[in-house]
């Protein structure tokens, strides 16, 4: 759970694991009481099936804890998330948990990519599955753990299975929903386009299949030559977006440029046909930002979204803030991939349904996604689980 993946670890990870067979546990230096396995899918449209992994200590305390792992592009193979289970200090989590008595579970869900609804439903299979194992009702409690799209899946689970799920923790979520990120990421790439039209020969949703096999080759170096040259254009650019960066370091201009606009070059064919169309409409959106509005309002290119496509995410991938089980939530305010905001936006949810007791919003001061210390990420969890144990009793 340390930070994810930069996207130039992804590429990495990418060239390794299609070049490589999957490690067994021996050569993974897993604990010896995790186990790997698979379970079936139910998806006609996506039947791999989602890889497992079971931890589950001899001195078993009756909790489980569950993983929902982060964004994986489509491109890459199904795997299990150990590297996101990697702390700072490079302690391996599930190990943690092990010798405070708790079990581990978390699984590759059976499709990468946008997977929010296929990993909600495979999450639950594994519960199941786990339960299945050890005997009958000495399953006390389950947390659910989530980061980046993960915890997005991890709070949807907590809202709509309480009986399931007794608290949660989410790190760096799109806690607002999957439409309020898509129209982020989204509304950077054509505001990056008016200022930088030279830098992708493709509209928005007009990304070619095999465009990532040009992402380090082509485009990165262009979007870092970009930035790099025309400062004012890149204030701009920033000013309209309000994507973050740290005043103090120049450099996050290109690394925000490059981690935001990653997703559309690795993610929007998959974005298309996994919601059915495009879930993103700015016919109607106002650009602000600058001191004359009007040439960029004219210029930036508009996109008529799928209504159907639309309702999928909204249906899917949206938060209702109806929480009835406890929620920490832990986020960099200078997050560039998933803005601060959408703790705002959930925060008002779950005041709209007048469930605030349930929500522990922790902020994290600084730049980056998912960039916490192991003393944060187990504090967090920590809090968690006495908030559990306080409802509990």
């Amino acid at each position: 759970m340390r930070k994810i993946l930069s996207r130039a670890s992804l590429v990495l990870m990418l060239i390794i694991t299609l070049a490589i067979p999957r490690l067994t546990q021996a050569q993974s230096g897993l604990p010896q009481e995790c186990d790997q396995s698979s379970l079936p899918s139910r998806d006609l449209k996506y039947p791999a099936n989602q890889l497992i992994l079971i931890c589950r200590p001899p001195n078993w305390n009756g909790d489980l804890i569950v993983y929902a792992h982060g964004y994986v592009p489509p491109q890459a193979p199904l795997v299990l998330p150990l590297q996101e289970l990697i702390l700072p200090d490079e302690t391996f989590v599930p190990e943690v948990f092990l010798t405070q008595g708790f079990a581990f579970a978390t699984s590759s869900y059976h499709k990468n990519g946008v997977a929010t609804e296929q990993a909600s439903q495979d999450l639950l299979d594994l519960v199941n599955y786990f339960e299945s194992l050890v005997p009958v009702g000495s399953l006390k409690r389950v947390f659910i753990i989530g980061a980046s799209e993960g915890g997005l899946v991890a709070i949807q689970l907590l809202e709509q299975h309480p009986n399931e799920f007794d608290a949660g923790l989410a790190l760096c979520a799109p806690a607002g929903g999957a439409s309020k990120q898509i129209k982020y990421a989204e509304d950077f790439r054509v505001v990056f386009d008016y200022f930088f039209p030279d830098v992708f020969p493709f509209g928005a949703f007009d990304v070619p299949s095999d465009a990532f096999t040009q992402w380090e080759s082509i485009y990165v170096p262009r979007i870092t030559a970009a930035i790099t040259r025309d400062r004012r254009a890149t204030s701009q650019l920033f000013s309209v977006t309000r994507a973050a960066v740290d005043p103090t370091d120049l450099k996050t201009a290109i690394e925000t440029a490059i981690d935001v606009l990653f997703y559309s070059i690795w993610g929007t064919p998959d974005l298309i046909a996994t919601t059915g169309g495009i879930p993103y409409d700015n016919r109607f959106t106002i650009y602000l930002g600058l001191t004359n509005n009007l040439a960029l309002n004219l210029q930036v290119e508009r996109i008529r979204g799928d209504r159907q496509a639309e309702d999928y995410a909204r249906t899917f991938y949206q938060t209702t803030g109806d929480l009835d089980r406890p929620l920490v939530t832990l986020h960099n305010i200078l997050d560039p991939i998933v803005p601060f905001e959408h703790e705002l936006i959930y925060r008002a949810l779950v005041a709209r349904e007048h469930k605030s007791r349930f929500l522990t919003v922790l902020p994290v001061v600084g730049y980056g996604h998912c960039d916490f210390t192991t003393e944060q990420i187990l504090g967090a969890f920590a809090l968690m689980v006495q908030q559990a144990n306080v409802q509990t009793h």
